[in-house]
């Protein structure tokens, strides 16, 4: 090819599509590929599993209804309260409503 042409190439494919034509021309690339393939089944088989896993769980949702009442009379009268009683419980950090 003349250099015309491999520079024209080179900028239809961009960098991905040059990277991509290297590998595919390249006679590692399927040793590459099996040890990808090797390394991932040993991560599979040697990362520990349990059933129940110990999980800390750093939230609660607290849902009041209060149905029929306007977003008003729910911040003054529920959210606030509930709000300003939850922050007095030792460990909690924050608070907020939606």
């Amino acid at each position: 090819m003349s250099q015309h042409t491999d520079s024209s190439l080179l900028e239809k494919l961009g960098i991905s599509g040059t990277v991509a034509r290297a590998f595919q021309a390249n006679a590692i690339t399927p040793l590459l590929a099996l040890v990808a393939l090797l390394l991932g089944l040993f991560a599979v088989l040697v990362t520990p599993r349990e059933e129940e896993p110990q999980i800390n769980v750093t939230m609660a949702n607290v849902m009041i209804p209060f149905p029929g009442a306007s977003s008003a009379d729910v911040e003054k009268m529920v959210a606030a309260p509930a709000e300003h009683t939850l922050s007095q419980i030792q460990g909690i950090e924050h608070t907020y409503s939606v």
